[in-house]
């Protein structure tokens, strides 16, 4: 190991530099507890690779939003300082567009599926006409469906088709099929593209061209994949192809931070990493450099049950802690506006004892619902917006951290999230569809799989806090202009 790799990776502890320097030539998982340093150790496992004497254009990194390849090169950027010569970091998206706008054999990949005359991204205005086009009003009229509902379906559609098929009837599915297969055909025949074109449209060149995708199979020699839990089932099929015979895969993630199941994350890959794919080892980081001891406790309680081979049990990697922490508390409230005005109340507290200011601090939800009526609460109380925290959804919170937490909506039916009835007729077919989209299942009123994965979802909240994590039950909350009693969240059983 040279001068410059060694001082990369002096500063990681033992089990990061296991995972940055393995020199394992088949598949490795890295699965990263949270706050344990997930993307230090991909960036630098990048880094080491180039710096071992693989080219950099023989190593591709794929993420899933632009903001967070964006960080990760200028990560690799500051670690690889001394060369310009730096390895690809991109979505999923952007990688499949690359792709696609390749020539081989002096035409373009784009082409070779179908898409005719000058490329250009398919705006929302656009997919509007082109639906309206391949639609007619007798048609929506039958679907009970509008344009901006219709819209909806051939979305969801683009991502899971298969549970679309599962929620309608054999005629309703064929028409739907029929206004989509028109849809994708309007959009190649006037070179208008959309983002769930990409990966699709590179699964179908490669299946159609096989030499292309031979030659994508033996361009790289290490891709390495991040947040490797929120993986779609294309995704991944994605990845099979570019794995060839001298190709490595590195997946980071976390399998109890699996929560976009909803938008078509597959969390099987990540839990059958070693069946799924051959020669493979699994690499566990449990070092947590965000909260304090007591809070690591309350997470690792949720995995008590969990096979050893995944089980993360989370340790603090902090040699000390700042004054002022406590043990999480559970706080039971009569309602959502007793819960505010404690919120206010604890924040000015803890400002004033310990000068955390509020605007570090921040109040998780899970429903939207309960956080527009807390922030107006709260703003009410407190006029001026430099003393408010932040309030965001436990979703949105995925990644981030903050010194003061207040987890909201822990009331069965709120979090988890499920079935709550809206106490509204159900006047036409989309607003069946809506329902059960949510629900996802028909059958039981909380299906095993989301369960799970509101389970994972209420772990995300409580490891987003460092030094103070309150968590808040109301026995009364408004809920579709209707009062509705309510029982504490089965998750708190948990922190006994």
């Amino acid at each position: 190991m040279d001068a410059h790799l060694r001082e990369m990776v002096k500063s990681i502890n033992p089990e990061q530099y296991e995972a940055v320097t393995t020199a394992h030539k088949g598949s490795v998982l890295v699965l990263a507890g949270a706050g344990c340093g997930k993307t230090a150790v991909l960036t630098r496992r990048i880094a080491y690779l180039a710096g071992s004497g693989i080219n950099a254009d023989q190593i591709v990194a794929l993420t899933f939003s632009r903001k967070a390849a964006l960080e990760m090169a200028q990560r690799l950027s500051d670690l690889m300082s001394h060369t310009s010569d730096l390895p690809l970091v991109t979505t999923f998206h952007g990688f499949a567009l690359r792709i696609l706008t390749t020539a081989h054999g002096g035409r373009s990949n784009f082409s070779r599926i179908g898409f005719e005359g000058k490329l250009q991204l398919l705006s929302s205005a656009q997919r509007y006409k082109l639906l309206s086009i391949v639609s007619n009003a007798g048609q929506r009229k039958y679907l009970k469906l509008n344009l901006t509902d219709l819209e909806k379906i051939i979305t969801k559609m683009e991502v899971f088709p298969q549970r679309v098929r599962r929620l309608v009837g054999d005629k309703e599915w064929d028409l739907i099929w029929s206004i989509a297969s028109k849809f994708s055909e309007i959009k190649k025949k006037r070179g208008l593209w959309d983002y769930s074109d990409l990966i699709n449209g590179v699964l179908q060149l490669f299946r159609r061209f096989p030499s292309i995708a031979a030659h994508y199979g033996g361009a790289f020699r290490s891709v390495l994949v991040d947040e490797f839990q929120d993986t779609s089932p294309v995704q991944v099929e994605l990845l099979e192809f570019l794995l060839g015979e001298s190709t490595s895969l590195f997946a980071v993630g976390d399998d109890d931070q699996a929560i976009y199941g909803f938008r078509g994350a597959d969390i099987r890959p990540i839990c059958e990493f070693e069946k799924r794919f051959e020669d493979s080892i699994v690499i566990k980081l449990e070092t947590n450099y965000r909260s304090i001891p007591a809070i690591l406790n309350c997470a690792n309680k949720l995995w008590v049950n969990k096979p050893a081979t995944y089980r993360k049990i989370l340790r603090s990697g902090k040699t000390t802690h700042p004054l002022g922490c406590s043990r999480p508390a559970v706080i039971k409230f009569k309602d959502q506006k007793a819960a505010s005005e404690w919120i206010v109340k604890k924040i000015n507290e803890i400002e004033e004892k310990y000068k955390i200011p509020p605007t570090s601090m921040a109040v998780l939800f899970r429903v939207n619902s309960t956080l527009s009526f807390t922030q107006r609460v709260m703003k009410t109380m407190q006029p001026d917006t430099k003393r408010l925290p932040l309030f965001v959804t436990v979703h949105g919170s995925k990644g981030l951290e903050y010194p003061v937490v207040f987890l909201c909506d822990l009331e069965e039916g709120f979090f988890p999230h499920y079935r709550i009835e809206k106490r509204r007729k159900i006047g036409t077919w989309s607003d069946f569809f809506n329902q059960i989209m949510k629900s996802q299942q028909k059958q039981r009123s909380v299906a095993d799989d989301i369960l799970d994965e509101e389970l994972r979802l209420f772990y995300v909240g409580l490891t987003r806090a460092q030094r103070f994590l309150f968590l808040l039950s109301c026995g009364r909350k408004e809920y579709f202009q209707r009062q509705i009693q309510l029982q504490p969240s089965r998750f708190l059983k948990y922190l006994k």
